[in-house]
């Protein structure tokens, strides 16, 4: 690529490519490095040598168990001191076994890059992902369990956090807001009209 930010919406749709597997391999060929790694929420390949045919691989597969698989990219950063794009991306998956249950994933792809020759190359891939939409992409109907499972464990940790702050543990000092008898002076001075208020 010799415009990272810019190149890679292109990139990502001929890797991403279902219609043709020639293309999509053409495309990991030309724009992944030869020793590059892939880490995904469910499996990873280490960077090594020819390491990117695994890479490939396991592109091939996602879109054997999901054939009308498509990720779209809504938002592109690009790190260039560091050579690292940040890709916003909704993944849409339809899998084979479960057709009438697609499946809307979001994640974070982090691509690392590596400048050889004057263009830039995909050397490390990870892909980010929440808890229920690696579920969603492993089997689709879990995902709203484990959807209501997280809410229900935010709740559980609030609870949690308000009974130790009781016993003293880790308890942030009140301002001025929180103080119940000022609430109630400033209660009071606002029936009365502001009487009683010091500047």
């Amino acid at each position: 690529m010799e415009n990272p930010a810019k190149d890679i919406y292109k990139v990502f749709n001929l890797i991403d490519c279902v219609h043709s597997p020639d293309v999509q391999k053409a495309a990991i060929e030309k724009y992944f490095l030869q020793d590059a790694g892939f880490k995904y929420p469910v499996f990873q390949v280490e960077a090594g040598s020819k390491s990117r045919d695994k890479v490939l691989k396991l592109y091939q597969w996602l879109h054997i168990i999901s054939p009308k698989t498509k990720g779209v990219v809504t938002h592109v950063t690009y790190d260039k001191a560091q050579d690292i794009l940040l890709l916003d991306v909704t993944q849409h998956l339809s899998l084979r076994y479960l057709p009438m249950w697609p499946s809307t994933s979001r994640m974070l792809t982090r691509l690392t890059l590596k400048k050889q020759s004057g263009l830039h190359y995909i050397a490390y891939q990870e892909d980010l992902m929440h808890p229920d939409d690696v579920a969603g992409l492993l089997l689709p109907p879990l995902k709203m369990i484990v959807s209501l499972a997280l809410i229900w464990m935010g709740t559980l940790i609030s609870i949690l956090s308000m009974s130790n702050q009781r016993l003293g543990i880790f308890v942030a000092r009140k301002g001025p807001e929180d103080d119940p008898k000022a609430h109630r002076r400033r209660k009071r001075a606002n029936k009365n009209g502001g009487a009683g208020t010091s500047c």
